[in-house]
């Protein structure tokens, strides 16, 4: 029988399904899920040399009065506020000492006005002005310590309560975050009978009551000065498995439960991981460190970023899984830091390197943008993270070294299939990375893969394999080029005659 092209997809990564003549991926890493193809995903760039004293325990950005941002991050102990000529300045606590954040505890914070409100679970509520830098002091009013932070309306919620009660959110008065008396100013606390310990609150118009076993719907009440907000739950038995691990934009709520991922809208609840990858995911993260995956969600990209660590040997988080909520599909990636967050881009002047410009570029009339360039203004929304050695970085460096995997193809039915040429569907250009094709005679068996053979500069490359069964693995590398990768295209011909 002569040889014949068949094409091959990468297509949608589904781990948890049956992948024997499927259009569903194998396998991915270090990508985006695109609409029909895969997308490279970049790696961390520090931003600078400057590097906190101890490992980072949480990272925010907040915004002045005039427009200007400030980025802030915490240790175990003290809190920092980065600047771009004297790298992290302490701003901790005068009085008080030292912070003590439990093991498992990260730094959450939030804006309300020109002040900046930092929780953990041991230490009272801290806040600081923004604008002028001042250092952290205690809130105000006496509030109660929290692990969660939220500025929803005119009110600030604390939730995560250490004491007395874990099942109780509290919050502020009415346009005044100083003030902690109950009764007073629509300042006030609720207490739900049932669903665990309330993990956090989350929303917009919307707002959620997110606990360990239910998630509840949260609406202000205008003129209501009695109950100030209705509660109405509407999940439950299922909510955040993780103090850290949901978000929300706009009016929809992402969290990670026991059983995996789900969106919340009003109280339209989706499973978004069902059959998909929760089961991938239970299979492949650390089951002592789930109560801190932490939920983050681009203001910029239609994404759901989840960063989680793969095993009790990893120190930091080093795994991500995400949603791309226009298209329902999922990737996977492994950048290790030990916090990550959004954050917003710091403004640029002409004493600062910019790393897109040309080097040396003395007389400033080389591509760099003009002087008056809406790129030298700060405020561009990125994912930001503090790597291993302590620098402040974000998601925008040279791509990292990208893995897809097709699904298991019959590719002569009913019998063995010899494999003499695959010619890959991408645009990383110079022939760069490798294709090796797995083979194997029954789904009981282990798939073995070929030595990884170069891409030619043709676009294809020799794979001379046979077997029953045949998946095929590319392999782009590191700091390659790229936009887009659909799948491959296999020569193919029967091995022998039809069983």
């Amino acid at each position: 029988m002569p040889a014949r092209k068949v094409p091959v997809e990468f297509g949608e990564w589904r781990p948890d399904v049956a992948l024997l003549d499927t259009q569903f991926a194998a396998d991915v890493e270090n990508v985006f899920a695109g609409v029909n193809s895969y997308l490279p995903f970049p790696s961390l760039r520090a931003l600078s040399n400057f590097a906190l004293p101890a490992p980072a325990r949480g990272l925010f950005s907040a915004r002045t009065t005039t427009g200007e941002w400030r980025i802030y991050a915490g240790t175990a102990t003290r809190l920092y506020r980065y600047s771009s000529s004297l790298g992290w300045v302490d701003i901790s606590r005068a009085t008080g000492g030292d912070y003590h954040l439990r093991t498992d505890d990260l730094w959450m914070f939030e804006q309300s006005g020109d002040h900046i409100v930092a929780v953990n679970a041991n230490d009272p509520p801290q806040w600081a002005v923004i604008s002028t830098g001042a250092a952290f002091e205690a809130l105000p009013g006496n509030p109660p310590n929290a692990t969660n932070v939220r500025q929803m309306g005119d009110f600030l919620f604390l939730s995560g309560l250490a004491e007395p009660n874990q099942r109780q959110i509290i919050w502020s008065a009415i346009n005044d975050i100083t003030n902690w008396e109950i009764g007073l100013n629509l300042c006030d606390l609720q207490e739900f009978p049932d669903g665990g310990p309330v993990q956090g609150v989350a929303g917009a118009e919307i707002g959620y009551v997110v606990q360990e076993r239910a998630v509840r719907t949260l609406q202000f009440l205008p003129g209501d000065v009695t109950f100030i907000f209705n509660f109405s739950r509407v999940l439950h038995d299922r909510g955040s498995i993780s103090k850290y691990g949901f978000a929300s934009l706009g009016n929809v709520l992402y969290f990670v439960s026991e059983d995996g991922f789900y969106s919340l809208t009003g109280q339209q609840v989706t499973p978004i991981g069902s059959d998909k990858v929760n089961q991938w995911w239970l299979d492949n993260s650390d089951i002592s460190r789930r109560n801190v995956v932490h939920c983050i969600v681009p203001i910029n990209k239609p994404r759901v970023v989840w960063v989680y660590e793969a095993s009790s040997a990893s120190p930091r988080y080093d795994r991500q899984i995400i949603f791309d909520w226009s298209n329902g599909r999922w990737a996977r990636a492994s950048v290790e830091a030990d916090v990550f967050a959004m954050i917003a881009s710091l403004g640029i002047d002409l004493d600062t390197d910019d790393p897109s410009d040309l080097p040396n570029d003395t007389l400033l009339d080389s591509t760099s943008p003009g002087l008056d360039s809406f790129a030298y203004q700060g405020g561009r929304p990125l994912i930001g993270a503090i790597g291993p050695d302590g620098k402040l970085g974000t998601l925008t460096g040279p791509n990292m070294q990208a893995m897809m995997e097709t699904a298991e193809v019959h590719l002569a039915p009913g019998g063995r299939a010899f494999i003499s040429d695959v010619y890959v569907i991408d645009d990383a250009g110079g022939g760069a990375g490798t294709i090796a094709a797995g083979t194997r005679e029954r789904l009981g068996d282990a798939p073995v893969f070929q030595a990884n053979a170069q891409i030619e500069i043709t676009g294809s490359a020799a794979s001379y394999t046979s077997g029953r069964l045949h998946r095929f693995r590319r392999i782009i590398p590191a700091a390659t080029v790229w936009t887009h990768a659909e799948g491959v295209v296999v020569e193919a011909q029967q091995d022998g005659s039809v069983a």
